[in-house]
C-alpha cells in the first residue's frame, strides 16, 4: 500500500532546496545522543554554521541534560577565552584542550541522498521523537550564552531551558494568528544568540513552521528563494506541491542593519503577498525605516524589545504617523524608577528579584510605555551632561545621514566626543565632491539646534558601512579603531 505523502507542517526544515521531515530531524537527534552519551562531559561548547546541524546538536545535548555553552562567533580568541568552562565541543570548530564529541556524523545525513539516517536500535540510546512537542518537553538543562554588549567584553548569560520555553509560549500565544497564517521561516540572524535562538529555531519547531537552513545576507537571495520553489530531489514521504516555496508563505526574522539595507532597495516588494510578517530585535530601528518598509510592504516590522540578559519585553509595530507605545508582553510587569526614569522588570524569564534595566522609558499605563534612551548613556562633557542617544537622534534625522553611533574617546588630557556615522548616497557624493571639513560642518550646524558648541563632537569619521558584529551590534573597540 502507498504511503499518503506528508503535508507541509510534517517538513521541519530546507537544506540545499531539500526537505527535510520531522521523522528524519529526530532520527538525526537520536543519533547524536548515541555520541553523546559515550562522553562526560558536563558543559559542552556548541557551534555550526548550519543551523540544521545546530538544532540537532542542540536538542541531543538539551535532552540528555548538558550544559550548552554558545560562543557568539568561532572566533579562536573568543573559543578560548570561554573554552574554560566546558570540558568538551561539538559542532565544526576545535578548541586545544577540550575533547570533540563524535555524533558518527548523524546530522550530515540530512544532507546526503539517502532518506533513511543510520538508526538501528544498537545505536540509539532512546525512542524516537513522536512529534515536535516533545522536543519542548521540560528539560533540566542549562544554556549559556555570551553578550558583548558595546564594550566587546563577553559577559556570559545562564538561562534554564525552562525559561526559553516559557518565552516561546508566549511568542506564540502573542503572534497566533500570524504564525497560523505561515508555512515558512527565514532568517538573516545567526542561532548562536538567544534572539535567533528563540525565533529562528525554537518558534518555527514548535509552532509547526519549516526552517530555511541558510542564514541570509542579501535580500536577494531571500526573494529568489521564495520565488523559485524547490527542484532538487526531496524526501519520497513528502508532497511535492507542498515544497514550492513560490506558493508559501513566510515570516522573516531579521534585524535593523539588514532591514536598513532592504529598505534602499527593497527586492522583497515583489514577494510581499507572501510575508506575512518580519521581525526585527538586537537594536533600536529608526522610525524612518519602519515607516519606509510599511509604505513598500504593506506592513512595518514587528519589533521585539530585549535583551540576553532579559529576554523579551515588548513588543511594537509602527503602522501610524507617528511611533507607536512599546506592549509588554504577557506575564512581565514593570515600573519605572522615580528618579532615573530606569525601567524595572519582573519577569519569568529572570531569575530573582526585580530587574533594573540601563532603559529609560516613560510610562502610559501597566502595559505600554515609551522609551527615552538608555541611562548608562548620559555622561558628564564639559561640565554638561549630554545623551549620546539624544545626539545620535538629532543626527539620525539628517538628510546626509544613514547610520550613527557617538562614542567618548580618551585623549591625553580630556575625554572626546567622537562621531562614526555611515552616510545616504547624498552625503558620499558630498564628502566625494566638497570637502570632509564642510561635511563636519554642516552636521556640527545640525546638532546646534539641540546642544550647545562646547558639547559638539570633535572627531569625525565617515566609514563606508558600519562595523556591526554578528548579533547586530556595534562594538565600541571596533569603532575606536577607525580613530586610530
Amino acid at each position: 500500500m502507498t504511503k499518503p505523502a506528508l503535508n507541509q507542517r510534517d517538513i521541519c526544515f530546507y537544506i540545499n532546496e531539500r526537505a527535510v521531515s520531522f521523522k528524519q530531524f529526530s532520527a538525526d537527534i537520536n543519533h547524536a545522543r548515541f555520541g553523546i552519551v559515550q562522553s562526560d562531559a558536563d558543559s559542552v561548547l556548541l557551534f555550526h554554521q548550519s543551523s540544521y546541524d545546530f538544532a540537532v546538536g542542540f536538542f541531543a545535548l538539551a535532552l540528555e541534560g548538558r550544559h550548552i555553552v554558545m560562543p557568539p562567533n568561532a572566533q579562536q580568541q573568543t573559543l578560548m577565552h570561554i573554552a574554560g568552562q566546558c570540558q568538551a565541543t561539538l559542532g565544526d570548530i576545535k578548541v586545544d584542550g577540550l575533547d570533540a564529541i563524535d555524533t558518527n556524523g548523524a546530522a550530515s545525513n540530512s544532507n546526503s541522498n539517502s532518506s533513511n539516517t543510520s538508526n538501528n536500535d544498537s545505536d540509539v540510546p532512546v525512542d524516537a521523537l513522536s512529534s515536535r512537542a516533545d522536543l519542548f518537553t521540560p528539560l533540566d538543562c542549562q544554556i549559556t550564552f555570551f553578550t558583548s554588549g558595546s564594550t566587546g567584553q563577553h559577559k556570559p548569560i545562564v538561562k534554564q531551558f525552562s525559561q526559553l520555553n516559557c518565552e516561546v509560549d508566549v511568542l506564540i500565544k502573542t503572534f497566533k494568528a500570524r504564525l497560523a497564517a505561515t508555512q515558512l521561516l527565514v532568517s538573516t540572524v545567526s542561532h548562536q544568540h538567544i534572539y535567533g535562538l528563540l525565533f529562528k529555531l525554537f518558534l518555527p519547531l514548535k509552532s509547526g513552521l519549516a526552517i530555511v537552513n541558510d542564514t541570509f545576507e542579501y535580500p536577494e537571495h531571500i526573494s529568489q528563494c521564495l520565488t523559485q520553489g524547490l527542484d532538487e530531489e526531496q524526501d519520497q514521504d513528502i508532497d511535492k506541491n507542498a515544497t514550492d516555496n513560490s506558493k508559501q508563505t513566510a515570516l522573516l526574522i531579521s534585524s535593523p542593519a539588514h532591514l536598513k539595507r532592504l529598505s534602499l532597495d527593497n527586492v522583497l516588494m515583489t514577494n510581499k503577498a507572501q510575508l506575512q510578517g518580519v521581525f526585527s530585535s538586537g537594536g533600536p530601528l529608526p522610525f524612518t525605516v519602519a515607516q519606509l518598509l510599511f509604505s513598500q510592504l504593506g506592513q512595518a516590522p514587528i519589533e521585539v524589545f530585549g535583551s540576553t540578559e532579559t529576554g523579551g519585553i515588548a513588543w511594537r509595530q509602527c503602522q501610524e504617523s507617528s511611533p507607536s507605545a512599546w506592549r509588554v508582553f504577557p506575564d512581565i510587569s514593570y515600573r519605572v524608577m522615580a528618579d532615573t526614569a530606569q525601567l524595572v522588570l519582573t519577569s519569568p524569564y529572570i531569575a530573582g528579584d526585580d530587574y533594573v534595566t540601563e532603559d529609560r522609558v516613560e510610562r502610559i499605563d501597566d502595559q505600554h510605555f515609551t522609551m527615552l534612551g538608555r541611562a548608562d548613556r548620559t555622561i558628564k562633557h564639559e561640565e554638561k551632561r549630554i545623551n549620546l542617544d539624544h545626539m545620535e537622534r538629532c543626527l539620525q534625522q539628517h538628510a546626509l545621514v544613514n547610520e550613527v553611533r557617538v562614542i567618548v574617546l580618551d585623549g591625553e588630557k580630556k575625554q572626546v566626543l567622537a562621531a562614526v556615522i555611515e552616510l545616504t548616497e547624498a552625503g558620499q557624493a558630498l564628502l566625494q565632491q566638497q570637502s570632509k571639513k564642510l561635511l563636519n560642518d554642516r552636521l556640527k550646524q545640525h546638532l546646534l539646534g539641540e546642544f550647545e558648541r562646547i558639547c559638539l563632537p570633535k572627531k569625525w569619521r565617515y566609514p563606508d558601512i558600519m562595523p556591526f558584529n554578528s548579533q547586530g551590534k556595534l562594538v565600541i573597540k571596533e569603532l575606536e579603531k577607525l580613530f586610530d
